[in-house]
Protein backbone atom coordinates (compact mmCIF):
# COMPACT_ATOMS: atom_id res chain seq x y z
CA UNK A 1 0.00 0.00 0.00
CA UNK A 2 1.42 3.40 -0.92
CA UNK A 3 1.88 6.29 1.53
CA UNK A 4 2.15 9.59 1.07
CA UNK A 5 5.31 11.08 0.83
CA UNK A 6 6.29 14.22 3.24
CA UNK A 7 8.39 16.55 1.04
CA UNK A 8 10.80 18.42 3.56
CA UNK A 9 12.32 20.78 0.86
CA UNK A 10 10.90 21.55 -2.74
CA UNK A 11 13.07 20.05 -5.80
CA UNK A 12 13.69 24.00 -6.70
CA UNK A 13 15.33 25.15 -3.94
CA UNK A 14 18.62 26.57 -4.78
CA UNK A 15 20.14 25.51 -1.34
CA UNK A 16 17.92 22.56 0.00
CA UNK A 17 19.59 21.99 3.31
CA UNK A 18 18.82 25.81 4.30
CA UNK A 19 15.22 25.32 2.24
CA UNK A 20 13.72 29.42 2.38
CA UNK A 21 11.69 30.21 -0.64
CA UNK A 22 11.31 29.29 -4.47
CA UNK A 23 8.38 29.91 -7.24
CA UNK A 24 7.78 27.79 -10.06
CA UNK A 25 6.06 28.64 -13.15
CA UNK A 26 3.69 26.24 -14.51
CA UNK A 27 3.45 26.71 -18.03
CA UNK A 28 4.09 24.02 -20.29
CA UNK A 29 5.30 21.63 -17.68
CA UNK A 30 4.34 18.13 -18.27
CA UNK A 31 5.27 16.83 -14.27
CA UNK A 32 2.61 19.26 -12.56
CA UNK A 33 0.06 18.68 -11.41
CA UNK A 34 0.60 16.35 -8.50
CA UNK A 35 -2.27 13.28 -8.70
CA UNK A 36 -1.35 11.38 -5.73
CA UNK A 37 -1.37 12.17 -1.91
CA UNK A 38 1.52 14.11 -0.78
CA UNK A 39 2.15 16.81 2.28
CA UNK A 40 4.80 19.32 2.90
CA UNK A 41 6.54 20.94 5.70
CA UNK A 42 6.57 24.38 4.29
CA UNK A 43 3.71 26.52 2.96
CA UNK A 44 2.41 25.81 -0.77
CA UNK A 45 0.29 28.25 -2.58
CA UNK A 46 -1.21 26.63 -6.10
CA UNK A 47 -2.02 30.21 -8.34
CA UNK A 48 -3.78 28.77 -11.08
CA UNK A 49 -4.54 30.65 -13.87
CA UNK A 50 -5.53 28.30 -16.22
CA UNK A 51 -6.76 25.08 -15.04
CA UNK A 52 -9.93 22.90 -14.48
CA UNK A 53 -9.89 19.60 -12.46
CA UNK A 54 -10.16 18.63 -8.72
CA UNK A 55 -7.88 19.34 -5.43
CA UNK A 56 -8.80 17.00 -2.53
CA UNK A 57 -6.92 18.95 0.46
CA UNK A 58 -7.45 17.17 3.96
CA UNK A 59 -9.94 15.41 2.45
CA UNK A 60 -12.36 17.75 1.34
CA UNK A 61 -12.74 17.88 -2.23
CA UNK A 62 -12.78 21.81 -3.99
CA UNK A 63 -13.72 22.62 -8.08
CA UNK A 64 -10.47 23.59 -9.92
CA UNK A 65 -11.39 26.41 -12.26
CA UNK A 66 -9.54 29.35 -13.95
CA UNK A 67 -8.10 31.80 -11.69
CA UNK A 68 -8.04 29.74 -8.11
CA UNK A 69 -5.48 30.00 -5.27
CA UNK A 70 -5.11 27.47 -3.11
CA UNK A 71 -2.85 27.58 0.34
CA UNK A 72 -1.47 24.65 1.53
CA UNK A 73 0.17 24.69 5.23
CA UNK A 74 2.61 22.71 6.19
CA UNK A 75 1.43 18.86 7.65
CA UNK A 76 -1.59 19.07 5.31
CA UNK A 77 -2.46 15.99 2.75
CA UNK A 78 -3.52 16.94 -0.77
CA UNK A 79 -3.51 15.82 -4.36
CA UNK A 80 -4.79 17.49 -7.55
CA UNK A 81 -5.46 17.09 -11.08
CA UNK A 82 -6.38 19.18 -14.09
CA UNK A 83 -7.89 17.36 -17.34
CA UNK A 84 -6.54 20.46 -19.16
CA UNK A 85 -2.92 22.15 -19.90
CA UNK A 86 -1.82 24.39 -16.82
CA UNK A 87 -0.83 28.14 -16.26
CA UNK A 88 0.14 29.94 -13.44
CA UNK A 89 3.00 29.33 -10.59
CA UNK A 90 3.30 27.23 -7.38
CA UNK A 91 5.19 29.69 -4.51
CA UNK A 92 6.70 27.53 -1.41
CA UNK A 93 8.08 28.92 1.40
CA UNK A 94 9.32 27.87 4.69
CA UNK A 95 7.75 28.54 8.29
CA UNK A 96 10.84 30.10 8.96
CA UNK A 97 10.05 32.93 6.03
CA UNK A 98 6.55 33.52 7.31
CA UNK A 99 7.64 34.50 10.70
CA UNK A 100 10.30 36.91 8.99
CA UNK A 101 6.90 38.71 7.58
CA UNK A 102 4.67 38.36 10.77
CA UNK A 103 6.67 38.04 14.24
CA UNK A 104 4.37 38.70 16.40
CA UNK A 105 2.07 36.50 18.31
CA UNK A 106 -1.41 35.75 17.04
CA UNK A 107 -0.54 37.18 13.67
CA UNK A 108 -1.25 33.83 12.01
CA UNK A 109 -5.02 34.44 12.96
CA UNK A 110 -4.97 37.25 10.85
CA UNK A 111 -4.65 34.54 7.15
CA UNK A 112 -7.69 32.27 7.94
CA UNK A 113 -6.86 30.15 4.75
CA UNK A 114 -3.48 29.09 6.79
CA UNK A 115 -5.26 27.53 9.77
CA UNK A 116 -5.10 23.56 9.89
CA UNK A 117 -8.76 23.27 10.60
CA UNK A 118 -9.53 26.42 7.61
CA UNK A 119 -12.93 25.45 5.93
CA UNK A 120 -11.55 28.19 3.19
CA UNK A 121 -8.20 27.06 1.80
CA UNK A 122 -9.61 28.41 -1.74
CA UNK A 123 -10.05 31.64 -3.64
CA UNK A 124 -12.09 31.73 -6.62
CA UNK A 125 -10.87 35.45 -8.36
CA UNK A 126 -11.95 37.61 -11.23
CA UNK A 127 -9.33 37.60 -14.41
CA UNK A 128 -8.20 40.88 -12.85
CA UNK A 129 -7.63 39.95 -9.35
CA UNK A 130 -5.74 37.06 -10.70
CA UNK A 131 -3.69 39.94 -13.13
CA UNK A 132 -2.88 41.69 -10.20
CA UNK A 133 -1.64 38.52 -8.07
CA UNK A 134 0.35 37.49 -11.25
CA UNK A 135 1.93 41.00 -11.46
CA UNK A 136 2.98 40.58 -8.27
CA UNK A 137 4.68 36.48 -9.22
CA UNK A 138 6.22 37.81 -12.01
CA UNK A 139 8.22 40.61 -9.78
CA UNK A 140 9.12 37.89 -7.08
CA UNK A 141 10.02 35.06 -10.22
CA UNK A 142 12.61 37.95 -11.74
CA UNK A 143 14.28 38.69 -8.01
CA UNK A 144 14.54 34.47 -7.32
CA UNK A 145 16.17 34.30 -10.94
CA UNK A 146 18.53 36.64 -10.00
CA UNK A 147 21.36 37.11 -7.54
CA UNK A 148 21.24 40.70 -6.62
CA UNK A 149 22.20 41.83 -3.03
CA UNK A 150 18.94 41.83 -0.55
CA UNK A 151 16.92 39.65 -3.12
CA UNK A 152 15.32 37.59 -0.26
CA UNK A 153 14.32 41.16 1.40
CA UNK A 154 13.12 42.10 -1.78
CA UNK A 155 10.85 39.00 -2.45
CA UNK A 156 10.08 38.75 1.00
CA UNK A 157 8.46 42.37 0.27
CA UNK A 158 6.37 40.86 -2.50
CA UNK A 159 5.09 38.26 -1.10
CA UNK A 160 3.60 40.21 2.24
CA UNK A 161 2.10 42.43 -0.46
CA UNK A 162 0.77 39.29 -2.11
CA UNK A 163 -0.37 37.73 0.82
CA UNK A 164 -2.07 40.76 2.31
CA UNK A 165 -3.87 41.63 -0.73
CA UNK A 166 -5.11 37.52 -0.66
CA UNK A 167 -6.40 38.13 2.61
CA UNK A 168 -8.20 41.49 2.14
CA UNK A 169 -10.00 39.21 -0.75
CA UNK A 170 -10.69 36.23 1.05
CA UNK A 171 -13.28 38.52 3.35
CA UNK A 172 -13.64 36.16 6.45
CA UNK A 173 -16.13 37.92 7.82
CA UNK A 174 -18.31 36.70 11.46
CA UNK A 175 -21.81 35.01 10.32
CA UNK A 176 -25.14 37.03 10.91
CA UNK A 177 -25.92 37.37 14.40
CA UNK A 178 -22.28 37.08 15.15
CA UNK A 179 -20.53 39.97 16.97
CA UNK A 180 -16.90 40.95 16.01
CA UNK A 181 -15.71 40.23 19.47
CA UNK A 182 -17.20 36.47 18.62
CA UNK A 183 -15.36 36.43 15.80
CA UNK A 184 -12.33 37.38 17.25
CA UNK A 185 -12.87 34.87 19.83
CA UNK A 186 -13.54 31.60 17.54
CA UNK A 187 -10.27 32.72 15.77
CA UNK A 188 -8.17 32.84 18.52
CA UNK A 189 -9.66 29.48 19.93
CA UNK A 190 -9.26 27.60 16.63
CA UNK A 191 -5.43 28.95 16.65
CA UNK A 192 -5.20 27.39 20.37
CA UNK A 193 -6.89 24.43 19.35
CA UNK A 194 -4.34 23.69 16.63
CA UNK A 195 -1.48 24.24 19.40
CA UNK A 196 -2.59 21.96 22.15
CA UNK A 197 -5.52 19.30 21.13
CA UNK A 198 -3.61 16.75 21.89
CA UNK A 199 -2.16 17.87 25.54
CA UNK A 200 -4.90 19.65 26.37
CA UNK A 201 -8.46 18.61 25.58
CA UNK A 202 -10.49 20.77 28.93
CA UNK A 203 -13.05 23.44 27.62
CA UNK A 204 -12.28 25.00 30.87
CA UNK A 205 -8.13 25.38 30.37
CA UNK A 206 -9.11 26.46 26.47
CA UNK A 207 -11.34 29.33 28.08
CA UNK A 208 -8.78 30.03 31.07
CA UNK A 209 -5.88 30.91 28.02
CA UNK A 210 -8.63 32.64 26.16
CA UNK A 211 -9.44 34.96 29.23
CA UNK A 212 -13.45 34.07 29.09
CA UNK A 213 -15.53 31.41 30.82
CA UNK A 214 -16.20 27.81 29.03
CA UNK A 215 -19.85 29.46 28.62
CA UNK A 216 -18.97 32.39 27.06
CA UNK A 217 -16.93 30.32 24.37
CA UNK A 218 -19.55 27.95 23.64
CA UNK A 219 -22.10 30.75 22.87
CA UNK A 220 -19.50 32.47 20.72
CA UNK A 221 -18.74 29.33 18.23
CA UNK A 222 -22.53 28.20 18.48
CA UNK A 223 -23.53 31.54 17.01
CA UNK A 224 -20.29 31.76 14.78
CA UNK A 225 -19.93 28.14 13.52
CA UNK A 226 -22.96 25.88 15.13
CA UNK A 227 -20.87 23.93 17.07
CA UNK A 228 -18.83 23.12 20.89
CA UNK A 229 -15.80 23.88 21.48
CA UNK A 230 -16.01 20.06 22.20
CA UNK A 231 -16.52 19.03 18.47
CA UNK A 232 -14.30 21.42 17.29
CA UNK A 233 -11.56 19.53 19.24
CA UNK A 234 -12.69 16.34 18.03
CA UNK A 235 -12.22 17.20 14.80
CA UNK A 236 -8.85 18.34 15.13
CA UNK A 237 -8.10 15.01 16.41
CA UNK A 238 -10.00 13.65 13.59
CA UNK A 239 -8.26 15.86 11.16
CA UNK A 240 -4.54 14.20 12.60
CA UNK A 241 -5.79 10.69 12.78
CA UNK A 242 -6.46 10.61 9.44
CA UNK A 243 -3.33 12.26 8.26
CA UNK A 244 -1.32 9.99 10.01
CA UNK A 245 -3.54 7.33 8.38
CA UNK A 246 -2.12 8.11 4.97
CA UNK A 247 1.60 6.64 6.52
CA UNK A 248 1.05 3.15 5.90
CA UNK A 249 3.86 2.18 8.38
CA UNK A 250 2.15 3.50 11.76
CA UNK A 251 -0.01 1.27 12.73
CA UNK A 252 -3.48 1.84 14.00
CA UNK A 253 -2.28 1.32 18.07
CA UNK A 254 0.66 3.88 16.88
CA UNK A 255 -1.73 6.08 15.78
CA UNK A 256 -4.15 6.08 18.83
CA UNK A 257 -1.07 6.03 21.21
CA UNK A 258 0.19 9.12 18.76
CA UNK A 259 -3.33 11.34 20.07
CA UNK A 260 -2.78 10.40 23.32
CA UNK A 261 -5.81 7.54 23.44
CA UNK A 262 -4.90 4.86 26.02
CA UNK A 263 -6.87 2.19 24.36
CA UNK A 264 -6.99 1.71 20.56
CA UNK A 265 -9.97 0.22 20.83
CA UNK A 266 -11.63 3.12 22.42
CA UNK A 267 -9.78 5.02 19.31
CA UNK A 268 -11.58 2.85 16.73
CA UNK A 269 -15.00 3.36 18.01
CA UNK A 270 -14.01 7.31 18.57
CA UNK A 271 -12.83 7.08 14.75
CA UNK A 272 -15.72 5.72 13.64
CA UNK A 273 -18.75 7.09 15.68
CA UNK A 274 -17.80 10.73 13.84
CA UNK A 275 -15.69 9.44 10.41
CA UNK A 276 -18.69 6.74 9.72
CA UNK A 277 -15.59 4.09 8.70
CA UNK A 278 -13.25 2.20 11.03
CA UNK A 279 -9.66 3.40 10.47
CA UNK A 280 -8.74 0.38 8.33
CA UNK A 281 -11.15 1.61 5.83
CA UNK A 282 -10.48 4.59 5.77
CA UNK A 283 -7.13 3.89 5.14
CA UNK A 284 -8.00 1.38 2.27
CA UNK A 285 -10.43 3.72 0.91
CA UNK A 286 -7.78 6.82 0.40
CA UNK A 287 -4.74 4.18 -0.33
CA UNK A 288 -6.87 2.86 -2.69
CA UNK A 289 -7.83 5.61 -4.55
CA UNK A 290 -3.73 7.05 -5.32
CA UNK A 291 -1.81 5.97 -8.29
CA UNK A 292 1.69 4.94 -8.13
CA UNK A 293 3.92 7.50 -5.71
CA UNK A 294 6.87 8.32 -6.73
CA UNK A 295 10.02 7.14 -4.92
CA UNK A 296 9.87 9.26 -1.16
CA UNK A 297 13.42 10.68 -2.48
CA UNK A 298 11.87 12.61 -4.94
CA UNK A 299 11.42 16.57 -4.17
CA UNK A 300 8.08 17.98 -5.19
CA UNK A 301 7.05 21.33 -5.61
Amino acid sequence: MNEAPILEVSEFSRDSTDFIFDLVKLDGRTDIPRPFLHRHAYYHLLCLQQATGTHNLDFEYYDIRANTIFFISPGQIHEWYSTTPTTGYVVNFSVEFFLQMYPRPGEIEEFPFFQAMSKDPVLYLSGQQMNEVLTLMQLMDAEAQGSKPCHYDIIRSYLLIMLTKLRRLHQSRPQEGTTIKQHSLVSRFKSLVDQRYLSDKSIQSFASALNVTDKRLNEALRHATGKTATQFIHERILLEAKRQLMQSDLSIAQIAYNLKFDDPGYFSRFFKKNVRLTPVEFKKKFLGLQRPTPSLTQKIP
